[in-house]
């Protein structure tokens, strides 16, 4: 029989329930409680242990209560709540959380165990609904290496790989960087993929040839194939991966960074929420490439679009696709922050207002134009040196009402002449 025989798992979805079933398959003896009743019923039939009502009961006697619920909201219900573990569990008992959640809550927790003689440990997991079924996941570890200690035999039972990376809270900061990693391959896949199909390559065909190669990561392995048919029923959700994206972004701000490429995948996976693929694995990002391509190869009619400045002096129209293909950089000229640029020809450019209440400014070469209003100060449109023949509008000036759709790539507003060749072919579109 195992040391600190006597274990809870709360929390029965697609990684709880295998990971409580290798608890008890290893001789350990297990108390589930799982909100869905029937989910509990279930596992209980199939592997024995014993079932509780509340996470409360499941935490009475035991010495390790693994937790591996949803998000902050769901692990502060089971665990803070009238029926919560911490309302039944013993003083020298270990809280194990394996949910993936903020920084914030898992230091919280911390301070409320420690105030009930309980250790606390956050234990983040990686390794996906497969990894949880073959007992191969990798988990990372944030709070007392004694506690760890303790719970090591019990989590070996579901893991491959265990690692300590520093206090509480440590554990999820880990998951948010590895969560990053993957946001990024997943970016690059996609539109290598999107890149493949749309240059008349089988993906199969092209994974199969480099993944042997420099470009190999696990998600090659196994999604090029379900991509390639569009399924996505294997795995993590896209709801699951925005919320943490979420934490990470919300701790990257704190640390005053700026994660672009987290940002752009982030927008991307809002995109295939959009499309309906909330609960679609995390490969699905490749339809929101896919969705960008069918609206700019169908963006219509022309339509007229009207814009200006914040306070309304200066107003313009454009004529324009309702879909917007669009670059933001930050203006190193007149030090005006993301600024949305849409080119059209000047014969696409209507200035609509009296053209004394636009103040031009040429700086540098003397060649671009920039206007802004005399009375708030904004520029909403400029004549860029690189395209002399357009204007380029700043699409956040753009009233909403006839704008379909807008895709936006950043670029270094730093180094104009780098990027003169992609404001210019704006003006053709």
């Amino acid at each position: 029989m195992p040391e600190n025989d006597r274990v809870a798992f709360i929390g029965l979805g697609a990684m709880g329930y295998p990971m409580a079933g290798h608890l008890q398959a290893s001789g350990y003896l297990v108390t589930v409680y799982n909100r869905t009743t029937a989910k509990a019923e279930a596992w209980y039939r199939q592997y024995g242990g014993e079932l509780a009502r509340t996470p409360a009961a499941a935490a009475k006697h035991a010495d390790i209560v693994f937790v591996c619920v949803g998000n902050d909201s769901d692990v502060t219900a089971v665990v803070t709540g009238d029926d919560g573990v911490m309302a039944g569990i013993q003083a020298g008992a270990t809280i194990v959380d394996h949910t993936t959640t903020s920084r914030q809550l898992a230091q919280e927790l911390d301070v409320l165990a420690q105030a009930q003689d309980v250790a606390f440990l956050d234990a983040p997991v990686s390794g996906g609904q497969a990894g949880a079924e073959n007992g191969a996941l990798t988990v990372m570890v944030g709070g007392n290496d004694a506690n760890l200690q303790r719970v090591q035999a019990a989590i070996n039972c579901y893991s491959r790989h265990t690692q300590l990376m520093g206090p509480v809270g440590y554990g999820q900061l880990t998951k948010m960087v590895n969560q990053l990693c993957i946001a990024g391959v997943l970016g690059g896949l996609a539109e290598a993929y999107h890149f493949a199909e749309c240059a008349g390559l089988d993906i199969k065909a092209v994974a199969e040839a480099i993944q042997g190669g420099a470009a190999q990561s696990w998600q090659m392995n196994n999604r090029s194939n379900t991509v390639a048919d569009a399924q996505y029923d294997f795995g993590f959700a896209i709801d699951w991966m925005r919320k943490d994206l979420g934490f990470a972004l919300d701790v990257a701000q704190e640390l005053g960074l700026h994660l672009e490429i987290a940002h752009l995948v982030d927008s991307q996976y809002s995109t295939v929420q959009a499309l309906g693929g909330n609960r679609w694995d995390t490969s699905g990002l490749i339809e929101a490439i896919r969705q960008r391509t069918r609206d700019l190869a169908n963006k219509g009619e022309r339509v007229t679009h009207q814009g200006g400045c914040h306070c309304g002096d200066v107003k313009w129209s454009i004529e324009a696709p309702p879909v917007l293909d669009t670059h933001t950089c930050n203006c190193s000229i007149c030090n005006i922050n993301h600024y949305q640029h849409f080119i059209v020809p000047k014969s696409r450019f209507h200035l609509l207002s009296d053209s004394e209440i636009s103040a031009c400014y040429r700086f540098g070469s003397g060649i671009a134009e920039h206007y802004f209003c005399r009375r708030c100060g904004v520029k909403s449109y400029y004549v860029p040196r690189s395209n002399p023949d357009g204007v380029s509008v700043n699409v956040r000036c753009i009233h909403s009402d006839t704008v379909k759709a807008i895709y936006d790539t950043p670029f270094d507003g730093q180094n104009w002449e780098k990027n003169a060749d992609t404001l210019a072919h704006l003006s053709k579109a």
